[in-house]
């Protein structure tokens, strides 16, 4: 397996044969209830966009958890522009058709040592009209483009050329005339790149269909957290050599390890959990992890909610799971495959996302073939008789808690000791 190595950050001021150089992250700042130094958050509450003088900054709301304008009981309004601790932008038109934008502004602290980059933009706007992203470094616009509503995110790059210190380089998120409603999820960095190169092409922190890959960053390397627990987890399985393997997102990931060791204990248990995977994620792992070096008896595998959540269809979830399992049987021929539904989440089953779990789960049961591939729900062991789900259960409406565990457990014992004690 290969070694994950992150480029090491330098200097500002660096020669010119050297990497482009991170400056700033809008997701690191965006995430803090204060700007970070250098950066500020804004609208134009004065007159058009364009002009520095029109500017007023957000303000923070713990309530909200969000930046945006006041009103007089110092809640945020809904009709001015705001950015949410998730890095969620809106941008409006108000009820005199003036574009209220959200803008983004970051003051350099040195020259450049080459040419300034915005790189691995990402926005996935959910609105119709689409939203414009604008750039402008002091007043001067230098950049623009229109993304158009779309259910993956858009990736962008944009060249700024030498800036000198003090400069503000400003990234403005603008509706269409007359549009209502503009923005969605904003990530994007600010790069000092060496003159006559140009940075790597910009990365989607969102999984195509039927991609494989890591985890990325919001600078567009492999996550570290997740580059680490990779390399971690292959090392384990290689030690421990498991005859049970479970492999998902978090909700796997948060399996308590007391409970597994107590049921399948001699089985040598082991968790391949990492939060916030999607299906491509876990293909990439799969294909670059050590299964093979163990050969177990079974892998357990639960995933796809947050490809629910980014809006992939109910098909393309069956689909991608299915290049999975194809993946997990080149890996390890021998191994059974218990395949999980996706568990309900929410207050109650009747949400409209369990309608979309249950559609996707109909589809995930085809692929189960009774000789090495096998489907089970236990989703109706996690609910209540009236088809709630209790907090005890779901403390937060998506993961699961011990006693969710318990019954987890008590629901999939069984089948589990089944496939343990066939014959391959």
């Amino acid at each position: 397996m290969p070694l994950l190595i992150q480029a090491e950050e330098k200097p500002l001021n660096a020669s010119a044969n050297r990497a482009p150089t991170i400056v700033a992250v809008y997701a690191d700042a965006s995430k803090e209830p204060i700007p970070p130094l250098g950066w500020s958050f804004q609208w134009n509450a004065q007159g058009p966009i364009g002009k520095a003088a029109n500017y007023e900054p957000l303000s923070y709301n713990e309530n909200a958890r969000a930046y945006g304008v006041r009103d007089s009981a110092g809640e945020l309004r809904a009709d001015a522009p705001r950015h949410t601790l998730a890095q969620d932008v809106f941008a409006l038109c108000d009820k005199d058709e003036v574009g209220r934008c959200y803008i983004a502004s970051y003051k350099l602290s040195a020259d450049s040592s080459g040419d300034v980059w915005i790189n691995h933009g990402n926005l996935r706007t959910p609105f119709t009209d689409g939203t414009n992203v604008q750039v402008y470094v002091n007043d001067e616009l230098k950049e623009q483009k229109l993304l158009l509503q779309n259910r993956f995110a858009h990736v962008f790059q944009f060249k700024l050329g030498p800036l000198k210190k003090n400069d503000v380089i400003r990234l403005a998120i603008v509706p269409q005339e007359k549009s209502k409603k503009a923005g969605g999820r904003l990530h994007f960095i600010i790069e000092d790149c060496p003159r006559g190169q140009q940075p790597e092409a910009p990365v989607s922190i969102s999984p195509a269909l039927n991609a494989s890959t890591p985890q990325f960053g919001v600078n567009g390397q492999i996550g570290t957290a997740f580059a680490i627990k990779h390399q971690a987890q292959c090392e384990a399985v290689v030690a421990t050599r498991p005859e049970i393997v479970f492999i998902g997102d978090s909700i796997t990931a948060r399996w308590p390890q007391e409970v597994l060791e107590a049921r399948f204990g001699k089985h040598r248990p082991i968790n391949l959990g990492i939060g916030g995977d999607w299906i491509q994620n876990v293909l990439w792992r799969v294909q670059n992890g050590t299964l093979d070096k163990a050969a177990p008896k079974v892998v357990v595998m639960l995933i796809g909610t947050n490809n629910l959540t980014g809006k992939f269809t109910p098909d393309e979830i069956a689909v991608d799971i299915g290049g999975l399992i194809q993946a997990i049987q080149t890996k390890t021929a021998q191994s059974k495959i218990l395949l999980l539904g996706i568990l309900p989440r929410g207050p109650s089953i009747k949400t409209e996302i369990n309608e979309s779990i249950r559609q996707t789960n109909t589809k995930l049961a085809t692929l189960a073939d009774q000789k090495k591939v096998f489907y089970l729900d236990v989703g109706d062991k996690l609910t209540e008789p009236d088809g709630s789900i209790s907090p005890a259960v779901m403390p937060d409406k998506l993961h699961v808690a011990g006693p969710g565990y318990i019954r987890w457990m008590e629901a999939m014992g069984p089948t589990l000791d089944q496939l343990l004690n066939q014959h391959p």
